[in-house]
């Protein structure tokens, strides 16, 4: 049993990825074949949803990683061995492959266009969606359109990673940094309004600033787990108290703010039954997120926008799955091997010298969940 833990910690958090993964997807099914989008509460797109998920748990596991490993550069290149690499070939992908096969220009044309080559700024993360003659006809014509948010979560890994620097996450600090939090977060849903402000729709100036939030909130769940942990009913009835009144005064998104993180975290640190089970053979989750769109767009272009949506849903989900496992074996994986040639990089004694520690995707040092009778700590690599 402890082997077993070792190798794959036993928590949700692989299907709750997957789950939000599959969120986008379905969300953008639905826009790219020009049907309106499913919204969730009357608030946001599901899509949208399923990317605050993801901001979510992110801000608690790269907390995690700061705290196991509060090294500046060994941090960094942590986070950039396990997005890079799959943003890297996904872009060539795109670029080099999907781009010759179904652009309306000429090939010669699609190759000597300087928008061609300015595509490849997104591998120093730079939003770039579009590539000459591909997809104009689509209802959102852009190459892969999930990919805006990843140079959003790399900021969010930089102001963590000063906040570390600066000492900030250090237990004696999180009250100051709760604060910090509290004072953006009042700012950003009370006084700027993100809810109805029309700067904060799509396409404006500010769309998408929202997702910060959520990542810190992530990050506050990690540095207070020791509190909120012994005491989550209480916490979760006050929670959900706070957000009926945020309700009330019509600011359904603050009141979302409020209960999303904690019951994301709280469900994610469980270990339950065949949820735990779902990243046994790797973790496509991250694959599926950069690829979706991609495929859906060429689908869609092969198929035609008229096709039923189960179809084209039931397609994407095959093809996009392909591509994530494929993604984890060939370039995640190996890419997250390298971290232990980091210098100064250790692994503690008697532990499995896997990809599954200390990347923003890792599950280890979470608080103890209870499965049956038995008190397990997932993927607790001192215990």
């Amino acid at each position: 049993m402890g082997v077993a833990l070792h190798a794959h910690p036993a928590n949700n958090f692989d299907s709750l990825r997957l789950l939000a993964a599959g969120m986008v997807l379905c969300s953008h099914q639905f826009a790219l074949t020009g049907r309106p989008e499913p919204r969730v509460l009357g608030l946001m797109k599901l899509g949208t949803f399923g990317v605050l998920v993801f901001f979510v748990i992110s801000g608690y596991l790269v907390a995690q990683s700061w705290d196991r490993d509060p090294h500046p550069l060994r941090f960094a290149a942590k986070r950039l061995l396990r997005i890079w690499p799959g943003l890297a070939v996904v872009t060539c992908v795109a670029a080099w492959l999907l781009g010759p096969l179904v652009t309306d220009a000429s090939l010669r044309d699609y190759f000597h266009s300087p928008v061609t080559w300015d595509y490849f700024a997104q591998l120093v993360f730079a939003v770039r969606l579009h590539l000459p003659g591909v997809f104009e006809h689509s209802p959102y014509p852009a190459v892969n359109g999930s990919l805006w948010t990843i140079p959003i979560e790399v900021q969010w890994y930089g102001a963590l990673l000063l906040a570390g620097v600066c000492g900030w996450l250090r237990p004696h600090m999180r009250f100051f940094l709760l604060a910090l939090v509290l004072l953006y977060a009042s700012y950003l849903y009370l006084i700027y309004d993100v809810q109805h402000n029309p700067n904060a729709r799509f396409l404006a100036p500010d769309f998408g600033i929202e997702y910060g939030s959520f990542f810190c909130y992530g990050a506050l769940l990690y540095l207070f787990q020791g509190t909120w942990f012994r005491h989550p009913l209480r916490l979760f009835v006050g929670l959900i108290m706070l957000a009926g009144v945020l309700l009330a005064c019509h600011q359904g998104y603050a009141g979302l703010y409020m209960v999303l993180p904690f019951v994301v975290i709280r469900v994610g640190t469980w270990s339950t039954p065949v949820l735990r089970r779902f990243g046994r053979y790797g973790d496509f989750s991250y694959g599926m997120y950069i690829y979706a769109f991609m495929i859906q767009q060429w689908l869609t272009w092969l198929m035609g926008p008229g096709h039923p949506y189960w179809l084209g849903l039931l397609a994407s989900m095959l093809c996009t799955l392909v591509c994530a496992v494929l993604s984890w074996h060939l370039v995640e994986r190996p890419a997250l091997n390298l971290k232990r040639r980091l210098p100064g990089a250790t692994l503690p004694a008697g532990d499995i010298p896997d990809i599954w520690q200390e990347h923003v995707l890792s599950k280890d040092t979470l608080p103890p969940v209870r499965t049956g009778e038995q008190l397990v700590s997932p993927g607790n690599k001192d215990s």
